[in-house]
């Protein structure tokens, strides 16, 4: 079975709209997976288990298309999307790629990878931009507009980080973070989100999403 074979009969099983969203970038998606496969011996963006195409959409990619129904709803203009530890390109490239109205800011401290993610989103035609910095330490700080959503994938520190992007982020703002269940209660209780909410990815017994909003 091909990689875009995979992606389709993934994006078969979500929610309807999100299903047709996921469907028609199927292509791009199996693009964005083959390249990471590509460049993942050299640098090992995800580990050899993870490389195979079986786990890489069944785990990796699911979960990244998970984030689908959290996002901010379409608003007449780009949804911006500040993604903090990008490192391999989960879940923010997936997100980007099915979601044509989110304009992102991925952030990676490693060179090597913040180059990979570089060359990525060229050959994706993504409109996005990498910021090969660690945050909040030596991430610029100029005149970055408010960004509507924030996510972080299996950082153990998120909340904190949550915390320290507050200035960046716009009124009504929220922040996705790709943890397990046994760590959200913390990383909501540092992040200062006065709502939480923890989404399970399907078939998993701890993984899924932490959502945060209307931070104090």
């Amino acid at each position: 079975m091909t990689l875009e074979e995979r992606v389709r009969r993934l994006a078969a099983d979500l929610p309807e709209e999100e299903r047709v969203c996921a469907a028609s970038a199927a292509g791009p998606l199996a693009r964005f997976l083959s390249f990471l496969l590509e460049k993942n011996a050299a640098m090992n963006l995800v580990s050899a288990r993870s490389a195979d195409p079986g786990i890489l959409v069944g785990t990796h990619l699911a979960d990244a298309l998970l984030g689908l129904a959290l996002l901010p709803r379409p608003r007449g203009r780009p949804i911006r999307l500040l993604d903090l530890g990008s490192g391999g390109g989960f879940p923010a490239i997936p997100l980007l790629l099915v979601r044509g109205d989110l304009e992102g800011t991925l952030v990676e401290s490693s060179g090597k990878k913040a180059a990979y993610l570089q060359e990525a989103l060229s050959r994706l035609a993504l409109t996005a931009r990498v910021v090969n910095a660690r945050f909040p330490d030596s991430f610029p700080r100029g005149k970055d507009p408010g960004y509507d959503v924030l996510t972080s994938r299996a950082v153990a520190t998120a909340g904190r980080l949550v915390r320290a992007a507050r200035p960046l982020l716009s009124p009504g703002a929220k922040a996705l973070l790709w943890t397990s269940e046994p760590l959200a209660a913390g990383a909501a209780r540092t992040s200062g989100a006065a709502q939480s909410s923890f989404r399970r990815a399907p078939d998993a017994e701890r993984r899924g999403i932490l959502s945060l909003e209307c931070f104090t």
